[in-house]
């Protein structure tokens, strides 16, 4: 038999309105002891609410739409997991779109979410590429929707919209700056595409620092990659060629690929070449040789994207907010002193 909102009143001896208060996560003065209770007896007994019957009766869907250009990388698949985990945890849920690096797909999954009375978005944009240039309209798009909206990775268009970032800039020169700390002067770098902010942004950090540090830059020793691991294998080779003591790959997945390289051209890690990665995948503090690299607080920025859009909702009148965390530079056993 269903379990009622009346049957878990008469349970707790308690009325109605107050269960559905709490069950419904409404704002009210009851005090957490008594959701506490209330909440441990509707899972006692299995309560399970109606979704369709709660949002004709509040015009909510409870529910966060995430899109993000490939749920099989690592980054993108550990954001959703900390936006997930925060709706769970407020009785909310959540729509999972991967567009495939198509601006075009994703444009169509707004659409969809729009139909489906999604309460929020989380958008990590389809990055730009020769084809497409469509997220300013995209972005727009959700906007117009009078939707609330959290863009993540971008820092050069968050006016007027929630944001979750993180300084890219300082994170390519905190990294480019360990490496010069330790001696090394030919630095080879595998970025990402010169379509992606973050790319460019960490690129802009490895300048500053050779910059500040009165070094040549030396465009020979820069390879454009994909975040791929093949991107890093593929750099590698490139990079065979020429004359260089340490690598920055621009994130983990292509440090490993160029872990793979170098060892393909007997080249040890770190007693010949230093080598530096971007994100703090888990694989990193794992290998055989653990990987130096710069934290990034992914789960944490899913988390807290799904904290603001969960308020947007409650609270429509606030006023877009961005939040930046900071990123951390961990010094593992591919990096030495030369």
């Amino acid at each position: 038999m269903k379990v009622t909102l009346k049957d878990i009143a008469h349970e707790v001896g308690l009325s109605p309105t107050t269960v559905s208060l709490v069950l419904n996560n409404r704002p009210s003065r009851i005090s957490e002891e008594t959701k506490e209770k209330i909440l441990s007896v509707a899972q006692q007994m299995g309560y399970r609410p109606n979704p369709s019957a709660v949002s004709l009766k509040t015009n909510r869907s409870y529910t966060i739409g995430l899109i993000v250009p490939d749920i099989r990388n690592d980054y993108y698949a550990t954001y959703a997991k900390g936006l997930e985990d925060t709706c769970q945890q407020k009785g909310w849920s959540t729509i999972l779109c991967s567009t495939n690096y198509s601006s075009d797909r994703e444009r169509q999954y707004i659409e969809t979410l729009y139909a489906k009375s999604i309460d929020g978005i989380s958008l990590i944009p389809t990055p730009p590429n020769e084809v497409e240039n469509n997220f300013m309209a995209n972005r727009n798009l959700i906007l117009s929707m009078k939707i609330p909206l959290v863009q993540t990775d971008l820092t050069n268009y968050t006016q007027n919209v929630n944001a979750v970032v993180c300084d890219h800039e300082k994170g390519g020169y905190m990294a480019t700056r360990h490496l010069i700390s330790l001696g090394h002067r030919k630095i080879a770098f595998i970025t990402g595409s010169h379509y992606l902010e973050g790319s460019e942004s960490r690129l802009k950090g490895c300048k500053k620092a050779f910059l500040d540090n009165g070094l040549d830059w030396n465009d020979q020793l820069v390879y454009e990659g994909n975040y791929s691991y093949e991107s890093g294998l593929d750099g590698i080779d490139y990079l065979s060629d020429k004359d260089f003591t340490a690598v920055f790959a621009f994130n983990d997945l292509m440090a490993c690929g160029a872990y793979n390289g170098l060892n393909k051209y007997n080249l040890s890690v770190p007693e010949d070449i230093s080598v530096i990665g971007y994100d703090d995948h888990f694989v990193s503090g794992i290998l055989s040789v653990p990987l130096t690299t710069v934290r990034q607080p992914i789960y944490e920025m899913g988390k807290e994207a799904a904290r603001i859009l969960i308020h947007a909702t409650e609270h429509p009148e606030t006023e877009p907010v961005i939040s930046q965390f900071d990123l951390k530079l961990i010094v593992r056993n591919s990096t030495r002193k030369i």
